[in-house]
């Protein structure tokens, strides 16, 4: 207790502006009882572009040698479609002109099809723009509808991280594709593009330990225990 005349401590301020509880599914109860037998994946697109994307770089000052970044003069753009599974790191990536619910729709449909194979179900997160969306799209509403009993998606914001870690996955993706490259055509881009989804298509692990999931180097297969029914 505090003595006479000491003064008292301000309240400790919010941690959020808002109550996360207001952020929980209301369907969660439902959905946590169908992991024994869903496998969870993450989905997302990025964008790349010609013009390079610009970080810090080691180089003399003032010396013949000194790195240079070209801008080209046609900032041609193209998207990565990225969907990985959480548990086994296994990726799925495709390229297309623009973010559109096609080929979010057929990319989930792969995954609904690995998983129905193995006898389980699909559960999806992606962000909430409007073309993954029963509400923006035609395709996905008709997607949700037949496969009903085998597709769950989960939406989190627009950008968010934290909520789905596909986003940290994109950041090889920049160091490895964009991040001061020195291509000269467009074409050698999409080259090193595919290239770089091969690497993350044969190397699951390390897939898993960039999106930090906890299933990282426990084996070739890495399964979460109530898989084993």
């Amino acid at each position: 207790m505090a003595g006479a005349g000491t003064p008292t401590p301000p309240p400790v301020p919010a941690l959020v502006d808002t109550d996360l509880l207001e952020e929980v599914p209301p369907d969660l109860e439902e959905l946590l009882s169908l992991l024994p037998r869903a496998d969870l994946y993450l989905q997302d697109e990025v964008q790349f572009a010609f013009h390079p994307t610009l970080t810090r770089v080691w180089c003399w000052k003032g010396r013949r040698g000194q790195r240079l970044v070209e801008a080209p003069g046609a900032n041609d753009k193209v998207y990565g479609f990225g969907l990985v599974d959480w548990c086994e790191g296994w990726f799925d990536g495709r390229l297309a002109p623009g973010r559109t619910a096609d080929v979010f729709c057929a990319q989930v449909r792969a995954a609904v099809a690995r998983s129905r194979a193995q006898g389980r179900m699909a559960i999806v997160l992606v962000d909430n723009l409007r073309t993954h969306t029963p509400a923006g799209s035609k395709l996905v509403r008709q997607m949700l509808a037949e496969l009903h009993d085998h597709l769950r998606l989960i939406y989190t914001p627009a950008y968010d991280p934290d909520a789905n870690r596909i986003e940290w996955l994109w950041r090889w993706s920049r160091r490895e594709v964009t991040h001061n490259h020195q291509r000269t055509t467009f074409a050698a881009l999409l080259e090193d593009i595919q290239e770089h989804f091969e690497t993350l298509r044969q190397h699951p692990n390390l897939v898993l330990r960039q999106i930090g999931s906890p299933f990282a180097d426990q084996g070739p297969v890495a399964q979460p225990l109530a898989y084993a029914a």
